[in-house]
C-alpha cells in the first residue's frame, strides 16, 4: 500500500512539472515560456554599474539586452553591465531581456523598473529613554550597507546645535519643549534619505514666585577685581588665534580699537548705587594715559601681507576693560539684569551681553548671542537688545529724549524655552520667539538654522572703543571720530532671579 501511495505521488509531481514548463502532449516538447523574469538591483546609484540577474525559459536560450531609460532605449547599451550616468538620478531604469531559441525564434520580457538613486532604508528610528533615571535620550535606527548617517537633534521644532551622536544628554534646556530626532543617510550617487524619529515632551517648571538665585553686587575693598570664582578679567587684542601675526585680524570680531587689560575692571565708591560702590571699567587712550606695561599690540598693527609690524608702530589707541563668566557660571532661562551707566562720546560702545557655553565647541554665531545692553556714545539716547544666531538677528531699540547711557538705568532680559524679552527699568520693549524666526523677514527654516537659545549662555561686561557699533549701520566709526578723553563704564550689579519658575545657576 505504501509503494502504490509514493508512486501515485511521484507521478502527480512530474505532470505538474511538465505543465509548468507547457510540455506538449503529443511531442513531449517544452513549450517556448519564460519562466522568471530578469532583474537588476533594487538600489542603483549613479556612477555605479547595473547588472542583470538573467531570467529563466522553458527551452535553452541566447540571450541579448537593451537598457530603457523612462522606457526609452539608451543608445548603445546592449550588455549585460550599465555604467548608470549622473543625468540618470530620479529616471527609471529596467532592462529588455530578448531570449533566441534554437529555431531562431524569439521571446522578449521586461524586468521590473527601478528608479535611480534611491535609497532603501529597511525601518524606521525611534527615541527612548536610555534607563530609568530619564537622563538621556537614546536614538534607534537602522544601518544601511555603505551608508552615511547624519544625526540631528531637536527641540521645540528647532535644531540643538552641536548634538550628532545617538544618545542625547536631558536636562533643564528642554523644560516645556518637544525633543525628536533626524537620521539622514547618504551614499554618493543617491538622493539623500531623511528618518524622523517619534517626539518625547518634557514638562515646563513649576510655576513658584520670583526669587533670587545669585548676584554679584560689586561693593567688596575697593579697588580690588571682581571675585575671581567667578569672573575671568580678559587678556588681548582681538585677533582670531593666539598669534600675533594671524593674517585674519578682526578687533574682537568688530574691528574694536581696544587692548583689554586685566585690572581694568576693579572695584570702586560711587555715586548712585545700591550700596556706595560698584565695578568701574576704564577705558584709556595709551597716547593721553599711556599704560606702563604698554605698548600693546592690537589687529591693526601687523601687516597682513607681510606679517610684520609696520614701522613707524601702529600700536592699540586704547586700553579697556573685559570681564566674562565663561566656564564659572552658566546660566539658564530666568531674569538677569545690570544697573549700568557711562561716559563718554563718539567711539564709546559700553556692552552686558551672553555668549551660548558651547562658544568654543560651536563658534559663533551657532553658540548664540544675547545682547542685553549695547550703547553707543554718537547716538547716546538709546540702548539695543538684540539676538544673534545664524542668518538672523532680530531685536528692539529703547530711546528717550536725553542720553541713556549717561544715567543710570537697569537692562534686563526675560528668558524662557523659545522666548526672549528685553527690558529697561523694568519696561519691556521688544519680545522674540522661535517662532518669529519663521516670518517675514527671517522666514528661516528653523530645522537648519536654530533657535540658538535653550541653552546654557555665559556672562559678559565690557567697554569698547570704536569698530562696528551697533546703531552705526554696522560701518566702523572713524578713528578721527574717536577723542581721547578716558571712558568710563559704571556697573553697580548684575543679579538674576528665576522666573515663572525658570532659572538655573550653573557652576563649571
Amino acid at each position: 500500500m505504501f509503494r502504490t501511495r509514493f508512486h501515485s505521488t511521484a507521478i502527480a509531481i512530474a505532470i505538474t512539472s511538465l505543465l509548468l514548463v507547457g510540455v506538449s502532449a503529443a511531442s513531449g516538447v517544452p513549450a517556448k515560456k519564460n519562466l522568471a523574469l530578469p532583474s537588476i538591483p533594487s538600489m542603483i546609484g549613479t556612477g555605479e554599474t547595473a547588472t542583470v540577474t538573467p531570467g529563466r525559459w522553458s527551452q535553452s536560450v541566447t540571450l541579448t539586452y537593451q537598457w530603457l531609460l523612462d522606457g526609452k532605449l539608451i543608445k548603445s547599451a546592449t550588455k549585460p553591465n550599465y555604467l548608470v550616468p549622473v543625468s540618470a538620478l530620479g529616471h527609471k531604469l529596467s532592462v529588455v531581456e530578448t531570449a533566441k531559441f534554437k529555431d531562431k525564434k524569439t521571446m522578449f520580457v521586461n524586468s521590473a523598473s527601478r528608479v535611480v538613486g534611491i535609497l532603501l532604508v529597511p525601518g524606521i528610528a525611534t527615541i527612548a529613554f536610555k534607563d530609568d533615571t530619564q537622563k538621556a535620550l537614546v536614538l534607534t535606527s537602522p544601518s544601511v550597507s555603505r551608508a552615511t548617517k547624519t544625526i540631528t537633534w531637536y527641540a521645540g521644532g528647532s535644531l540643538v546645535e552641536g548634538e550628532n551622536l545617538p544618545e542625547l544628554a536631558i536636562d533643564k534646556r528642554f523644560e516645556s519643549l518637544s525633543v525628536s530626532a533626524r537620521v539622514v543617510y547618504a551614499i554618493a550617487g543617491y538622493t539623500p534619505v531623511a528618518l524622523n524619529s517619534n517626539s518625547i515632551s518634557f514638562a515646563g517648571a513649576t510655576v513658584s514666585s520670583n526669587a533670587l538665585i545669585w548676584s554679584d553686587e560689586f561693593n567688596t575693598t575697593v579697588g580690588t577685581q571682581p571675585n575671581a570664582a567667578d569672573w575671568n578679567d580678559v587678556t588681548g587684542n582681538g585677533r582670531n588665534s593666539n598669534d600675533p601675526k594671524t593674517p585674519v585680524a578682526n578687533g574682537w570680531g568688530n574691528l574694536e580699537r581696544q587692548y583689554y587689560l586685566p585690572g581694568s575692571s576693579v572695584v570702586q565708591n560711587m555715586d548712585g548705587t545700591t550700596d556706595g560702590k560698584g565695578l568701574l571699567i576704564t577705558a584709556k587712550h595709551q597716547t593721553a594715559n599711556p599704560n606702563p606695561a604698554g605698548p600693546f599690540d592690537c589687529w591693526y598693527s601687523f601687516s597682513s601681507r607681510t606679517g610684520k609690524k609696520y614701522d613707524p608702530p601702529q600700536n592699540c589707541e586704547w586700553v579697556s576693560g573685559k570681564i566674562t563668566t565663561e566656564d564659572k557660571i552658566g546660566f539658564l532661562y530666568g531674569h538677569l539684569e545690570a544697573k549700568i551707566k557711562t561716559s563718554g562720546a563718539a567711539g564709546t560702545w559700553p556692552a552686558f551681553w551672553m555668549l551660548g557655553q558651547d562658544f568654543q565647541k560651536v563658534g559663533w554665531p551657532g553658540c548664540g548671542e544675547i545682547d542685553i545692553h549695547e550703547g553707543n556714545g554718537a547716538i547716546p539716547n538709546s540702548n539695543w537688545g538684540t539676538l544673534h544666531g545664524y542668518n538672523y538677528w532680530p531685536g528692539g531699540q529703547k530711546s528717550q529724549d536725553t542720553s541713556m547711557i549717561a544715567g543710570w538705568h537697569i537692562y534686563g532680559l526675560d528668558w524662557k524655552p523659545n522666548y526672549i524679552a528685553f527690558s529697561v527699568d523694568g519696561v519691556p520693549y521688544k519680545y522674540i520667539t522661535a517662532s518669529d524666526l519663521q516670518t517675514t523677514p527671517w522666514n528661516l527654516d528653523l530645522t537648519k538654522n536654530a533657535w540658538e537659545f535653550n541653552k546654557p549662555q555665559f556672562a559678559i561686561l565690557n567697554l569698547a572703543v570704536g569698530g562696528k557699533i551697533i546703531g552705526n549701520n554696522n560701518n566702523p566709526v572713524r578713528v578721527s571720530d574717536i577723542n581721547t578723553d578716558t571712558k568710563t563704564m559704571q556697573i553697580d550689579y548684575i543679579r538674576y532671579s528665576s522666573l515663572d519658575g525658570y532659572g538655573t545657576l550653573i557652576r563649571y
